[in-house]
């Protein structure tokens, strides 16, 4: 009992020496963060050239310490984005494929997918991701921190599920540049909204406009009980539009109505208002002896889904920075009108593809930050429909990005649940209104987008 008892205190003051040292590492490392001298994809670096904490025992140091930078930044504590003991990931190989593996070193399935072979380690240790701060299902990031002016006055502390890439990294930089520029201006839209389409087939012209007629009639009566349906979201029912179309099928016509959401995604909400408008206009038609030979929800005309130019869904939001062309080119060492030239370039491009709009790393961005927050909805389709400009307005070079249909519901509700990592990341970027939402994702693409063109200009990207 007394030999145990030995080697328990042993143990424990084993475990305090090492927990000691790792707080002083993280105390260093996080006093180079805050003064800028050290940019948080290098803190893995600076751990084993400094203090000779090789990997993979610096990459737990490195997570502890962007963390407790955050924490200290924010006030925020990460309770739920958990630490591992081993963040990290192994390259193994398997040997009849001759392929890689890279497994989180939590893995303890060690056999090839492909023939069931076991793998053999390599001894190769790399992040989980980079800029890793937590989590042991869905990997976090850091992804730099930035202000936004305008509509919103605020500060966001990013924080992604990006996946494998740099982009956090590049964000970061991103950030920084915008930061040193004065900031992201922001317009944000004060509501969101959501649409639901009734759609009719009729025989004749004469009774699709004796159809609009009756329905106009009805709608200052029909919309206090549709937004009755919706009380439970805050929705508020806007114009009806109608849309008249010939087919081999009739004479169509879609009545289109939208909502007014403030917190909510309004998905539901506005379904159970138009859905309840469709039977009680069912009844008015049939009263006024109108007949429709099909009347349905025409989804194919609400925007649901359909990333589109003319998609009513979602709250607007842009992002942009006005920098003085000499301050541009002096920081940048990048002449202004090249940098024009590359993104009128890349647009013109796209739209030969057949994108009506043009877009860059915010297809990676804007759902990584949906991961992270894991709000309603969980599909981003419509919110990642993005557009980049940038001129010359007399001294100044602006560039921006624009969002024009931002969906997302914050609140934890019958709407859509949203888990403990999800509400903690939101509070510990600054996300506290859907508003918030849309500034902050506006202003991380800007800060993606910005550094993206700015490297690829450079010639710093894809040079073998």
């Amino acid at each position: 009992m007394r030999i145990f008892s030995f080697k328990k205190e042993a143990e424990m003051k084993n475990n305090d020496r090492t927990k000691g040292k790792e707080k002083t590492l993280v105390k260093e490392c996080v006093d180079q963060l805050k003064d800028g001298k050290l940019p948080p994809w290098k803190v893995e670096e600076e751990l084993e050239k400094k203090f000779n904490l090789i990997p993979p025992d610096n990459f737990r140091t490195a997570a502890l310490s962007r963390q407790k930078f955050i924490e200290e930044g924010t006030g925020k504590k990460f309770r739920y984005i958990g630490l591992p003991d081993k963040p990290y990931k192994v390259r193994n190989q398997c040997d009849m494929h001759k392929f890689v593996w890279e497994l989180d070193a939590s893995d303890e399935n060690q056999s090839c997918s492909l023939c069931g072979n076991q793998l053999k380690s390599l001894g190769q240790y790399d992040p989980l991701v980079a800029n890793y701060v937590g989590g042991t299902e869905d990997y976090y990031s850091f992804a730099g921190r930035i202000r936004v002016s305008g509509d919103l006055e605020k500060e966001f502390t990013n924080l992604l599920v990006y996946g494998t890439g740099l982009g956090p990294m590049g964000i970061t930089k991103g950030c920084f540049l915008i930061n040193k520029f004065g900031g992201a201006e922001v317009k944000v839209a004060e509501f969101a909204r959501a649409a639901r389409c009734l759609g009719f087939v009729f025989k004749t012209e004469e009774l699709r406009k004796k159809a609009i007629h009756i329905i106009d009639e009805f709608l200052p009566e029909l919309k206090p009980e549709m937004n009755a349906q919706m009380s439970d979201v805050g929705g508020r029912v806007g114009p009806a539009e109608y849309v008249q179309v010939e087919s081999h099928q009739g004479f169509l016509l879609y009545v289109d109505f939208t909502a007014d959401f403030e917190n909510f995604r309004g998905h539901g909400g506005i379904s159970r208002a138009v859905g309840f408008a469709k039977r009680e206009i069912e009844k008015r038609l049939q009263k006024g002896k109108v007949k429709p030979e099909l009347c349905v929800i025409a989804q194919g005309y609400d925007g649901d889904l359909k990333p589109s130019p003319r998609n009513k869904r979602g709250r607007y939001a842009s992002a942009q920075i006005r920098v003085p062309v000499h301050k541009f080119e002096e920081l940048l060492k990048i002449n202004a009108r090249e940098f024009i030239s590359f993104v009128d370039l890349d647009r013109t491009g796209a739209q030969k593809l057949g994108c009506p709009f043009y877009s860059g790393m915010g297809g990676e961005i804007i759902p990584a930050l949906y991961r992270a927050t894991k709000v309603n909805p969980r599909s981003c389709l419509v919110s990642s429909f993005q557009n980049i400009y940038a001129r010359v307005d007399g001294e100044d070079l602006i560039y921006g990005v624009e969002l024009p249909n931002v969906e997302v519901g914050v609140l934890s509700t019958h709407e859509g649940l949203i888990p403990p990592v999800g509400r903690e990341a939101l509070d510990i970027i600054g996300i506290q209104t859907a508003r918030d939402f849309a500034a902050c994702m506006a202003a991380q693409v800007l800060a993606g987008e910005f550094n993206l063109a700015l490297e690829i200009v450079r010639e710093r990207l894809y040079d073998s």
